[in-house]
């Protein structure tokens, strides 16, 4: 008999979730939500309807109820990266940058090869005044994968805040080396020239810009 109570629960906990899942997929989301608290109540301890419950939150905007299922979440699972990555978004729409800074701290800490953490931490490290810091990050995400022009724009961008103009062109030209046909890296790379006062190779670098859509 305890093994067909447990298999009922299984069952019905499935068919749940599921309906919840549907309901949110409709943007129903006051019945997805019934659905999936019901679901939680018999499994206390599932990670998918802990993330769907603070995912419908946010996109109902009830930031702070999002919030607390993310961290009631983390209680459970300390070591999930992409948890503390989804609270920390939640922690930039309310501004609490500082909070969103500590939650990628320990997303990397526990996943330190992913870029994105590297790279969301930058742009709040960027919002908060710290270039330097930010420039730090996005050096270690080059560090995991050298093939990302990306990368090398996005640094080169917080070198040009720094006036760190030398640094920041030679970024350019390593995203160009990456990606050639980019007429932006190139146009970009022609207004650091100009900052440097290097005014010939900044026609050359304009005029390479032109073969191409500025705008990729």
């Amino acid at each position: 008999m305890f093994y067909l109570g447990k298999l009922k629960n299984y069952i019905t906990f499935w068919e749940l979730y599921s309906k919840g899942i549907m309901r949110e997929n409709l943007a129903e989301y006051k019945d997805a939500l019934n659905n999936l608290f019901a679901a939680v109540s018999l499994n206390s301890k599932s990670l998918k309807c802990y993330k769907a419950i603070a995912r419908i939150n946010r996109k109902n905007r009830q930031l702070f109820y999002s919030l607390d299922f993310y961290t009631k979440a983390i209680l459970i699972y300390p070591q999930n990266a992409e948890l503390y990555a989804f609270r920390a978004d939640i922690y930039r729409k309310l501004k609490e940058y500082n909070n969103a800074i500590e939650d990628y701290d320990n997303a990397i800490r526990i996943n330190y090869s992913n870029i994105e953490y590297y790279i969301q931490r930058s742009i709040l490290k960027h919002i908060t005044n710290d270039i330097q810091g930010a420039i730090n990050d996005i050096t270690s995400a080059i560090f995991w994968n050298k093939k990302n022009y990306k990368l090398f724009e996005i640094r080169a961008f917080y070198k040009l805040e720094k006036h760190l103009f030398e640094s920041a062109q030679e970024d350019y030209t390593e995203a160009i080396k990456l990606f050639p046909k980019n007429g932006h890296l190139f146009y970009m790379r022609a207004c650091v020239k100009t900052l440097l006062n290097n005014t010939e190779s900044a026609k050359s670098d304009y005029e390479e810009a032109m073969k191409y859509d500025i705008s990729n």
